[in-house]
């Protein structure tokens, strides 16, 4: 027999996943604000504003992903692209300037190796996020295949 997950718990694991997500967005932030130095040694300083950076960003995060998910799945419209467009190419500047402030006591020689260094790892969590994107494509394309074989039966397994 087989069992298909209710509607709340579906909901539940996506609010998990949007804490989540918002969460780990914010401790990243918080770490790259913290971040002050990486040479000779590697420094962070935890401030007021490693706070304000990890709470505004927390908070940021949990409202794109409210509204372009949750709100737009309750409508059945598409997500607002825009906003989560303009949301990552917000925190990749804000990324970017973190480490580029963090840098600025690296010697000119070292910062050529520096630079190559981060892109290798770009191109290598880009590599690992292509494949990350792909892996996810498959598995809807098989649920829907799956889905079109077995229907749902909701008198045969109603909502709890």
């Amino acid at each position: 027999m087989e069992t298909h997950p209710d509607p709340k718990s579906k909901h539940d694991f996506l609010r998990l996943v949007q804490w989540a997500g918002a969460g780990s967005l914010g401790i990243t932030a918080g770490f790259v604000e913290s971040l002050k130095s990486v040479n000779p040694t590697v420094r962070f300083e935890l401030s007021l504003w490693t706070l304000l950076v990890s709470a505004a960003v927390t908070g940021a995060s949990w409202y794109v992903a409210e509204r372009a998910f949750f709100r737009a799945l309750a409508k059945g419209c598409k997500p607002p692209v825009k906003l989560v467009v303009g949301f990552v190419a917000l925190l990749s500047v804000g990324t970017v300037a973190g480490f580029v402030l963090a840098l600025r006591g690296v010697s000119t020689e070292r910062r050529h190796d520096v630079a190559v260094g981060t892109l290798w790892a770009v191109m290598a969590l880009s590599i690992v996020g292509f494949a990350f994107w792909k892996v996810v494509q498959f598995l809807e394309r098989d649920a829907a295949k799956t889905e079109e074989v077995h229907p749902v039966d909701e008198t045969e397994h109603p909502p709890s």
